[in-house]
């Protein structure tokens, strides 16, 4: 009688199969990860270029960079929208009325608070949705315009960006005058070497969600920096090194999480940064009660790519600074009129 064949595999070398397709992913997945994040990044890249690019029609048609805070404390997201094919959230602006320092009830522009811009968030970004439980329901921004270093250091705002039009709120005479208008002619440092804007990661939108390393800001006991314009920097710098983000206090009982919202309200809090901070350190709070001296907030650029951020310069270039970038350079690139002469491979 002639032998039967054998139909299918044994045990043995099916196991042996598997094991090589499990081994064969294992491989294959952190190339895949890897792909999928060099095209966050470029599209991140592509955003910041798309922004600048807004704000440079907007100073050929102007004359003057958008303000920090326009009429009804609109920051320039919202100003440049024009120049961004967004004409119909532009249009249903309404400039002429008074908001509220926090713009959560800004019904008269909720038209255009609850507008999606896409090139306003990065696609890396980790909390990025509307609000659910703050009236009119806003969205967020990934990116922050730079208002330079941080003002408790030479009492004004050093960057292009800042309290542009009326005196700060809390107390802190030393930014009025505000800054007023920016123009060309005003950095003296020039435009390729003046930091424009940055990825800044936005807050969760729940007080109970997990944390980030680059998802809220935390508080500094106000014995270390008092609110006055005489604000230790050394002694600040170095309680903020001092907090971890798992374990930090969060302003305000843990409520304080909407870092990045609104995108249409200039302030420190919502769409500025400084860099007192290099990127992706902890953010910090003065006190218990940020709201007390808002300028003492030290909010650094942040993102989730690894190793750095991206940012866009007043020239319009869009480049990759790294985390381990030398502070000195970090905050000199952020200056307006520094004076700081700065080599392009020094970050």
């Amino acid at each position: 009688m002639r032998p039967r064949r054998r139909l299918g595999f044994t045990l043995i070398e099916l196991l042996v199969v598997i094991a090589i397709i499990a081994v064969l992913i294992a491989l294959l997945l952190p190339a895949v990860q890897s792909a999928r994040e060099a095209a966050r990044r470029t599209q991140c890249v592509n955003n910041l270029k798309q922004i600048g690019l807004g704000v440079y029609n907007y100073e050929q048609t102007w004359g003057c960079y958008p303000q920090g805070e326009s009429a009804g404390r609109i920051n320039p997201f919202g100003t440049i929208l024009p120049f961004l094919e967004q004409n119909g959230a532009y249009n249903a602006f309404n400039f002429s009325v008074p908001q509220s320092r926090w713009l959560d009830c800004d019904v008269a522009n909720a038209t255009t608070g609850q507008s999606v811009v896409n090139t306003y968030v990065c696609p890396s970004e980790v909390y990025s949705g509307r609000t659910t439980t703050v009236f009119p329901y806003y969205w967020c921004a990934t990116y922050a315009w730079s208002s330079g270093t941080w003002w408790p250091r030479t009492q004004s705002f050093d960057g292009v960006f800042g309290n542009s039009i009326r005196p700060a709120e809390g107390g802190d005479v030393a930014v009025n005058p505000p800054t007023g208008i920016v123009r060309v002619a005003s950095l003296i440092d020039g435009t390729s070497n003046t930091l424009m804007a940055t990825e800044v990661a936005a807050g969760p939108l729940v007080a109970g969600a997990p944390r980030t390393r680059v998802s809220d800001c935390y508080s500094i006991p106000g014995s270390v920096a008092p609110n006055n314009v005489q604000s230790p920097i050394g002694p600040a710098i170095a309680a903020c090194n001092a907090i971890s983000w798992q374990t930090g206090t969060i302003p305000w009982t843990g409520s304080w999480r909407y870092k990045g919202y609104t995108w249409l309200e200039g302030s420190m809090w919502r769409n500025w940064m400084n860099t007192i901070r290099t990127p992706n350190q902890t953010c910090c709070a003065t006190g218990e009660d940020p709201s007390s001296s808002w300028y003492y907030i030290m909010k650094p650029a942040s993102s989730y790519h690894p190793g750095g951020i991206n940012a866009a310069l007043c020239d319009g270039s869009v480049r990759f600074f790294k985390d381990s970038v030398n502070p000195q350079v970090w905050m000199g690139v952020s200056t307006r009129a520094g004076g700081e002469v700065i080599s392009s491979d020094a970050y």
